[in-house]
């Protein structure tokens, strides 16, 4: 296992991150239900921080924390994750 800083660029994760907050996400190990995960983004060259918030047959259902609905683009917009896009999972 290794650990990977992160730094949180937006509010998608507000109110648990705020823009700027640097974390720490543990890899080698596999995401459960309500972990927050770094991951790649399936159609960018970013990484993305959400929570998962179902477990599917093909990958991850991840979600932002932030109630706006427009405050996050997560797995409403581009459909489960699969494992291997999970870098980390944070322990905060």
């Amino acid at each position: 296992m290794a650990t990977i800083e992160v730094r949180i660029h937006g509010d998608s994760m507000w109110p648990t991150f705020r823009d700027g907050d640097s974390i720490e996400a543990v890899s080698g190990q596999l995401p459960e239900l309500g972990d927050i995960v770094v991951a790649k983004h399936p159609w960018k060259t970013i990484h993305i921080v959400k929570r998962v918030k179902e477990i599917l047959p093909n990958g991850y259902f991840l979600e932002g924390d932030n109630p706006d609905p427009t405050g996050s683009e997560d797995s409403h917009n581009f459909g489960p994750i699969p494992t291997a896009s999970i870098i980390g999972i944070i322990r905060n």
